[in-house]
Parts: C-alpha cells; structure tokens; sequence
C-alpha cells in the first residue's frame, strides 16, 4: 500500500486510471475507501487519487489540531509528491468540500475546478452543534456509538427504515476502525473552525456545489451560501437525500459529477 511523506505526514494514497488528475478529499468520519464506488466510474476516463487525510485511515495522526487549510497544504503536497504539475479538478465530500474550499483559495493555479459536496462554508449553528456533540461522544465512549448516532444524521429517515441491512454495515464500518480518537478530534476540529465565507469570492475556478435536501448536518442553506457567493456556481439539491446523498442517489449524482468534470 503506498504511502509518502508530506510535511510532517505520510499520507496513504492511491492511483486509478490515467489522464487529467481528480484529487478525492474524504469527510471526517470515513477514509478514502469511502470513493470507492466514485473511483470505478472515474477511472476510465482520469487519472483519479484519492487518499487518507491525517489523522484517517492508514496515514498518520500527529496529535495537535488540525486545520482545513493544513489539510490543504498536505493535497497540495501530496500532488506535488507525485508530480501533479498540471491543475486538477478537486473532489470534496463533508469536510473535504471544506478543504477543498481552501485548495481553490490558496493555490487557484492548482485547481482546474471544484465539486463541493454535502458541505458547508462555515457550519451553521445546528450543523456546529451536531458535530460537536459526535465528537464528545468518540471522545468519551468510543467509535462504535457515535456509529449509530452519524447514521441518522447521514440518511433520511425513509431510507434509514427501508434499508436495515445497509445501515447496519454502515454503522459497523464507521464502528470497527484502528484511527485513533485524537484524529478524528483534531479533524473535528477544523471543520468546527472552518469559515471561508467571506474569501468564497475570490473563487475563480468552475464550481459545483451538491447538497442534500433533508441534510442536517450540513444543510441545504449551508450549500446555497457557498453557491450565491462563488461566481457563476451550479448548485444542485437532492431534495429527498440527506447527508450520504451520494449513497443514497449513487446514479444521479454520479451523471452530474461525470458531466461536470467532461464540460471542464
């Protein structure tokens, strides 16, 4: 499994396909692993590489907070590591959105475009208040019920009830994990610190936002802002999804992702 060192990290990754580079940026709670589904339809056509953030997976934790403009001097590390000289389109889920946010700010030559999902410019004070509560409940009683608390704010109620079995490997993947409690706090942290609001105009690369409608964590206002103030923004809201919209509409999001990257 390939690992390389950036900053003061080393950072698991992977390489799917060839062609112009598609750069995978996780959410907080999972690993690059959560692409993989993404990976299979972008392969053919890109060169597309995902990785662990610090703090997840099988990259390294250092124990400080982290910050998700720290998070972006790693990607662009990371793809300068592998000779990515050439701009890349920048794929952000949660957090990563986030991070991806900060990628297209600070190195606007690095970034050919940028899809922002299920994320958030600054967390509203619901969003802020949910994740502050998940994260006490890692800190203090572990992976495996905070598990059943982020499946029900990740999926919509509806689909939550009509699909058991999914939701139980769902949760059990979020549970059964080696990253340690102090990753995913000082991860927690930058998103809790996140706000980008005020510089999401300087934004120059071609952008879509996606959101979904019923998300409680970061909600569908949360996506609009970052639409209305990023210049000629898509934005596209599915409005019976939640926060896993990308789960739970696979094919529909993945035709507006694919149309996005071939029009840029």
């Amino acid at each position: 499994m390939p690992k390389i060192q950036v900053n003061d990290v080393e950072l698991y990754y992977e390489e799917h396909g060839q062609g112009t580079p598609v750069i995978l940026i996780h959410g907080l709670a999972g690993d690059c692993s959560a692409w993989n589904a993404q990976i299979e339809r972008l392969k053919p056509h890109f060169r597309v590489i995902p990785y662990d953030n610090r703090g997840a997976g099988r990259s390294s934790a250092p124990d400080y907070p982290y910050t998700t403009a720290k998070f972006a001097e790693d990607t662009i590390g990371l793809m300068d590591a592998l000779g990515i000289s050439e701009p890349a389109h920048i794929i952000g889920r949660s957090m990563g959105g986030a991070v991806a946010q900060e990628i297209a700010l600070g190195y606007p030559e690095r970034t050919r475009s940028m899809i922002i999902t299920a994320s958030f410019g600054k967390l509203d004070r619901y969003g802020y208040q949910i994740l502050h509560n998940i994260n006490e409940v890692v800190k203090n009683q572990g992976y495996a019920l905070a598990s059943k608390i982020q499946s029900l704010c990740f999926f919509p109620p509806t689909y939550f009830n009509e699909n058991e079995e999914q939701m139980l490997k769902f949760e059990e993947g979020l549970a059964i994990t080696d990253r340690p409690i102090h990753g995913y706090t000082n991860s927690t942290y930058a998103c809790l610190n996140h706000d980008a609001l005020d510089r999401l105009p300087e934004v120059k690369c071609p952008t879509l936002v996606m959101a979904g409608g019923q998300d409680v964590l970061c909600s569908t206002d949360a996506s609009r802002e970052i639409a209305e103030k990023i210049p000629n923004c898509k934005l596209k809201v599915y409005e019976e999804a939640s926060h896993f919209f990308l789960i739970q509409c696979f094919e529909e999001s993945m035709k507006d992702i694919e149309e996005f990257l071939l029009e840029n």
